[in-house]
């Protein structure tokens, strides 16, 4: 993370302090996400990754510094360039979908 990227991090800390049965665990540099043990989001670095369903990730694919998993089209990789105006409102809507279909069969 430079200073002019932002801290995404910080930001899922708070979206996930905000959510009901969004627990987060720390291992080194990588913060992992789950709901109801189902693993939604993950942050390491400068990268985002977020489950998604396939339809919103293959959509979220118009904005800028996203890219899908190649291992599965599902998640949806958010490493931003910049902190752009619109980089947290992304993130943190990816985020909130994320934690509330973690839950769907």
């Amino acid at each position: 993370m430079t200073e002019n990227t932002p801290d995404l991090a910080a930001l899922c800390a708070g979206c996930a302090a905000e959510l009901d049965d969004a627990d987060g665990t720390t291992d080194g540099s990588t913060t992992t996400y789950a709901r109801e043990g189902v693993e939604f989001a993950r942050v390491e670095g400068a990268t985002l990754r977020v489950r998604l369903p396939v339809d919103i990730a293959e959509a979220a694919l118009n904005t800028p510094d996203t890219k899908l998993d190649p291992d599965d089209r599902g998640w949806l990789l958010f490493t931003p360039a910049d902190a752009e105006r619109h980089v947290i409102d992304r993130a943190t809507a990816w985020f909130r979908i994320a934690w509330k279909h973690a839950v769907d069969n």
